[in-house]
């Protein structure tokens, strides 16, 4: 139902905005891209559609949305505790600024693991020339799915590891830092446009991969329970673009 719910909207939001530009005359920049990145022992492929609108006097500053499809990997990975309520004990912004309590934090280690990612995406840009721009796109909210992985929990203190089974956990959100659910994707890039419609980008991707697993396997020093378990990646990304005619 979730799946369903959301490929609604999306397909809501592209339907009103194709109706919007015929509406408005004001300038858009519609593309797609497809983008891998590479991090320590693991990588993505992304494909995404974004529609922004171009603001400001001279028409330099964009934002917008999008949809993109990610597809994760890897290999021989820790996953540590996700809910950021175990990992600072904080849920407020200031969340972003605390440290780990470590005696929370236990891992399950995954030999292999593949998710796979479809969320709605918030982008901002800013166009330097007609050439060269740079933007920063941000997934919201969305949903995960994939194979349930075997892998071994480990509690803090590493002792004798317990096999568990998981799986992507299903449903994405974006809030604050380990407050966030899911799955997540967001880029900081450059792009270089060699003609009117093609171009290549540049940048750093950061992504959020996590899983659930089939029972709440960690119970931390204070009796919390929790089975959500999360890797962070951060890789250098190199893509292709495609801009839509005006």
């Amino acid at each position: 139902m979730k799946r369903i719910l959301l490929s609604a909207i999306v397909l809501v939001f592209l339907s009103n905005a194709a109706i919007a530009q015929k509406k408005n005359a004001r300038p858009v920049d519609r593309f797609v891209d497809l983008t891998g990145a590479i991090g320590s022992s693991q990588g993505t492929g992304a494909l995404s559609y974004v529609h922004n609108w171009k603001a400001g006097k001279r028409k330099k500053w964009e934002l917008g949305l999008g949809v993109r499809f990610t597809s994760y990997f890897g290999s021989n990975l820790y996953y540590r505790t996700a809910p950021a309520k175990l990992t600072s004990g904080k849920t407020d912004p200031t969340v972003l600024f605390s440290e780990d309590i470590d005696e929370n934090i236990d891992s399950v280690l995954f030999p292999k693991a593949q998710i796979n990612s479809f969320n709605l995406s918030l982008n901002f840009g800013y166009n330097f020339s007609k050439k060269f721009s740079a933007g920063l796109s941000i997934d919201a909210v969305g949903f995960s799915f994939g194979k349930k992985q075997s892998g071994i929990y480990y509690g803090n203190n590493f002792a004798t590891g317990v096999p568990v089974n998981a799986k992507p956990t299903g449903f994405n959100l974006l809030l604050i830092s380990d407050n966030d659910k899911g799955s997540l994707n967001s880029e900081l890039f450059a792009r270089y446009k060699w003609n009117d419609s093609w171009g290549v980008k540049l940048g750093l991707q950061f992504y959020f991969a996590e899983y659930t697993t089939d029972t709440k396997v960690q119970t931390t020093p204070g009796g919390d329970k929790n089975d959500r378990f999360r890797k962070k990646m951060a890789g250098v990304g190199i893509g292709v673009t495609y801009n839509f005619k005006k």
